[in-house]
């Protein structure tokens, strides 16, 4: 029996070889990583209380990609939580990160990417994939640099782009009255 409202919000995007993939990667990361710090966890969970879990994922496949944002909450916090979910994504897109979020932004990313690696098999499956897919294995600090170049005004540019109300589409499972 569902008795929670699941909800997903979210759109097509950037595909594995598109060159804005790795700085949208980290913008879904500070919107609702696996951080207890990014922006939706903050605000839903910590702020209001409205879900227990929310989060944020990037996926890229070789010809499109996916950004979904999903959350369970109670029926009756359906549309105050789609409307915060809102409101981040219109600060996203409005408000350019300063020096400090942006620096911790990256150190976060950083730190999972390595953290990453201390697991063998999901290490394996990543250096395969990386291989089959982009005929490559770029090392940590290849990767670490490219995270290090990314901009506040490139992450803005995409969360225009990205994080446009119009763009995107929501799924919601409601419970039996």
């Amino acid at each position: 029996v569902l008795a929670q409202a699941q909800l997903a919000r979210g759109r097509p995007d950037y595909p594995l070889l598109h060159d804005k993939r790795l700085p949208f990667f980290l913008l879904i990361n500070l919107l609702g990583g696996p951080g207890m710090n990014s922006r939706l966890n903050l605000a839903l969970r910590e702020k209001y209380g409205f879900v227990y879990s929310v989060d944020a994922h990037y996926t890229p496949y070789l010809d499109t990609g996916l950004m979904a944002i999903f959350f369970g909450t109670e029926p009756h916090q359906v549309t105050r939580s789609l409307n915060l979910v809102q409101k981040e994504l219109r600060l996203m897109r409005e408000k350019k990160l300063g020096t400090l979020q942006l620096r911790k932004a990256k150190e976060q990313l950083m730190g999972q990417l390595a953290m990453s690696e201390e697991n063998n098999m999901g290490l394996m499956l990543m250096l395969g994939k990386s291989l089959l897919d982009l005929d490559r294995v770029d090392d940590l600090d290849q990767i670490f640099a490219k995270v290090e170049a990314i901009t506040a005004e490139e992450l803005q540019d995409i969360a225009n782009e990205m994080f446009a109300t119009e763009s995107l589409s929501t799924l919601a499972f409601l419970p039996k009255n």
